[in-house]
């Protein structure tokens, strides 16, 4: 009942067929590719088939945590294996639990994510899938793909630049690169196909507002796109690291956004961690306060936007421990600068993602950068101010 390219149970894409042949000497295929192109969907089918054709082998897909797991990787193979009759037939159960699947031949397909690398040192495996691998930290990938005896597989958009890049893995000989588009996937809905092509900078996109460039490259094309003059070019995914003494950043936002960040330093690592916590326009005071209960405790510091004392005075009489933040000459330039030494980690952080890609220099010679795209990274600062102001010299 093994399965040969052209006698493939379900639909599939040119994807599919480029991850399954894997050529001689090459252990390691990276799929770098724009939003919707079908890489994640592709290398599940790719997984199903190959834990079938080899009986007893154990198959690892790993993601930057469960939740985000649970959205991609195993929504996606689940809805293979209900949408397929012969994959209901070679499927034994699925363990929600545990999320392993079994298969009748003895094969596994285990769903999993590590706090660190040594945690991921257990085990061994026949082929391992990195989903979203951005958001994955290097030594859990180190460590799992060097006790992997096959092959593995890893997928990505490359919205920002991060270690596959930075140690040039993409160069080796043992590794290719599989760049995707939204044309390599012929299941996609029109809908979400026009929203895709309206970020090309045409003439038509530009005049109705849509055009981007930086979208365009990256979730249009699948190529790497830091815009020119990118203040913060040193951020990457991963897991808050909950060890370390944190604290809070506020920008203040009435047609701006309201954002409320939540940051630690790692100076023996020179690693800033970073989470949005709220990153939301048209708020009132009293809106801002109960997002402010929900997320903090009365004892943890909170750096805000000096500019408004009265917000400040507000959040203080509720008995938050609210401070103004520096802001005297040249705080700006000395806070980038600052940020810019480290290493910024950001974990579940898509608009800090967007601004950390679009916050510019409007002037590189005089240091001036544009006043948009720097809500998050404002509040991110007032909270690192402090933090190198009261603890950095300790």
């Amino acid at each position: 009942m093994s399965q040969t390219l052209d006698k493939i149970p379900f639909r599939i894409s040119s994807l599919f067929k480029k991850n399954i042949e894997i050529p001689e000497g090459v252990d390691l295929t990276v799929n770098r590719g724009g939003t919707s192109s079908g890489k994640t969907y592709s290398i599940m089918q790719v997984l199903i088939i190959n834990a079938w054709n080899n009986p007893n082998t154990i198959t690892t897909v790993v993601g930057q945590d469960i939740p985000n797991l649970k959205k991609g990787a195993v929504r996606d193979i689940l809805m293979i294996i209900s949408g397929s009759d012969w994959c209901k037939n070679i499927v034994k159960f699925y363990n929600k639990s545990d999320r392993i699947i079994y298969f009748y031949n003895g094969s596994i397909i285990e769903f999993n994510s590590y706090d660190d690398e040594q945690d991921a040192k257990n085990g061994k495996r026949d082929y391992a899938f990195f989903n979203e691998v951005n958001g994955v930290d290097y030594g859990i990938f180190e460590a799992i793909y060097v006790r992997t005896k096959v092959h593995t597989w890893v997928d990505f958009n490359p919205s920002g630049e991060f270690w596959l890049s930075d140690k040039k893995i993409e160069d080796r000989e043992n590794v290719r690169t599989i760049q995707s588009t939204y044309e390599h996937n012929p299941f996609l809905d029109k809908s979400i196909i026009d929203k895709i092509i309206s970020y090309e900078p045409t003439a038509k996109n530009i005049k109705q507002g849509t055009a981007d460039e930086y979208r365009w490259k990256v979730y249009g094309k699948g190529e790497y796109a830091p815009l020119d003059g990118a203040i913060i070019k040193r951020w990457e995914r991963g897991k808050f690291d909950d060890s370390l003494t944190y604290l809070f950043g506020i920008d203040w936002g009435y047609t701006d956004p309201f954002t409320l960040t939540k940051i630690a330093v790692d100076q023996s690592k020179m690693k800033i961690y970073v989470k949005q916590i709220s990153y939301t326009s048209g708020l009132s005071m009293s809106q801002i306060l109960e997002i402010v209960q929900l997320n903090c405790s009365k004892d943890d510091l909170i750096q805000c936007d000096s500019a408004e004392p009265m917000n400040i005075r507000y959040l203080r009489d509720n008995d938050y421990n609210a401070l103004g933040a520096w802001k005297g000459k040249g705080s700006i330039i000395s806070g980038l600068r600052w940020l810019q030494e480290y290493l910024i980690v950001l974990d579940d952080s898509p608009e800090i993602e967007n601004e950390m890609n679009n916050y510019i220099w409007a002037e590189k010679r005089s240091e001036t950068p544009i006043d948009k795209f720097n809500h998050a990274i404002d509040g991110i600062r007032y909270a690192y101010a402090w933090w190198r102001f009261n603890v950095f010299n300790d």
